[in-house]
């Protein structure tokens, strides 16, 4: 037993605790070394007591989502990993002719979207291929094309950096594209209420259908991925006068620069840009976190030579490689 190991199961006897174990069979991307300790956890009271914990002894501990969005370092993580399983679901009230519901950060948000839907009410519908928890969504600001999950977002409930569980209202999350406050804090999500419209279960039906036919024609479904690797490029007058159809918009879509370079099928070990969008790596086989990165300076350094552009990462780096 190590000693961080003691640390942990001698404050919390009746927690399971996994020592060195494999990461890379909880990310999208099936890649990554092992964490030192590892955890689920579900019970709210037992989440912010380990937190609380961590943070009197400054032992280290990251929270894990889904794993959709993240880079594991093939070296693995020191600390602890704390994955958040909390997936509960509630109606609880009204808000100007809106219902809020309430979710909990390790709710599925395919899961989150199916329990809305049966409530009888709208909103998400879009979001229901997107992979990946609650909790990561908000992390990140998911979107859907132009939908953004902070549009939905009514209040915030986190443990802040004394340990303390609070509630935040939409605006002190600080929501912006693929971003927010919480990416900058640390702060631990461990729920979120959303308010929502009552619609009809025939329209939410033709909406998933739409969104799932598009996500089918235009991603890799099917193979190891963290989705978009890169987030869409701010658009400028040399991009709106080299691409005019994206002169009225306020991004450039990062995998069709990615695409006009020529990079499509590139490889770097099994990882590969995919043929089928741009902006998504692929695991091919046995990929290692050190050749997306390699795949990522490769892509980087093509598009800024021939757009002038530098391309933002889209994913959350776990680890060094």
């Amino acid at each position: 037993m190590t000693t961080l190991q003691e640390q942990f199961t001698t404050a919390f006897p009746h927690l399971s605790f996994q020592l060195n174990y494999p990461l890379a069979t909880k990310t999208y991307f099936k890649v990554g070394g092992p964490a030192e300790l590892y955890l689920e956890l579900a019970e709210r009271e037992q989440i912010i007591a380990l937190v609380q914990f961590c943070q009197k002894n400054q032992l280290p501990m990251i929270i894990l989502g889904g794993g959709s969005n993240v880079i594991v370092a093939d070296k693995g993580l020191d600390g602890l990993v704390l994955k958040l399983t909390n997936s509960d679901f509630s109606i609880v009230g009204k808000q100007n002719n809106e219902t809020i519901i309430r979710a909990g950060a390790g709710l599925r948000t395919t899961l989150l979207v199916r329990k809305t839907i049966d409530a009888g009410l709208t909103g998400l519908e879009y979001f229901l291929g997107v992979p990946g928890n609650l909790g990561g969504a908000v992390f990140n600001n998911a979107h859907y094309l132009q939908d953004l999950i902070s549009e939905y977002i009514w209040r915030v409930e986190i443990i802040n950096k004394t340990g303390e569980a609070e509630w935040l209202d939409n605006k002190e999350c600080e929501f912006g594209y693929d971003s927010s406050r919480f990416q900058r804090t640390g702060e631990v999500i461990l729920q979120a209420e959303l308010h929502l419209s009552a619609g009809l279960a025939e329209e939410s039906q033709k909406l998933i259908k739409q969104a799932t036919l598009y996500r089918s024609e235009t991603q890799p479904l099917g193979l190891p991925s963290s989705g978009c690797i890169f987030q869409n490029t701010p658009n400028n007058p040399e991009l709106q006068k080299r691409f005019p159809q994206f002169a009225e918009r306020s991004h450039v879509p990062s995998g069709f620069l990615i695409d006009q370079a020529g990079l499509k099928n590139t490889r770097e070990g099994d990882i590969e840009v995919s043929d089928k969008h741009a902006a998504f790596f692929v695991n091919r086989g046995k990929g290692r976190a050190s050749d997306i990165q390699k795949l990522i300076e490769r892509v980087k350094s093509v598009v800024k030579d021939k757009f002038g552009v530098e391309l933002r990462e889209e994913v959350f780096w776990l680890g060094k490689s």
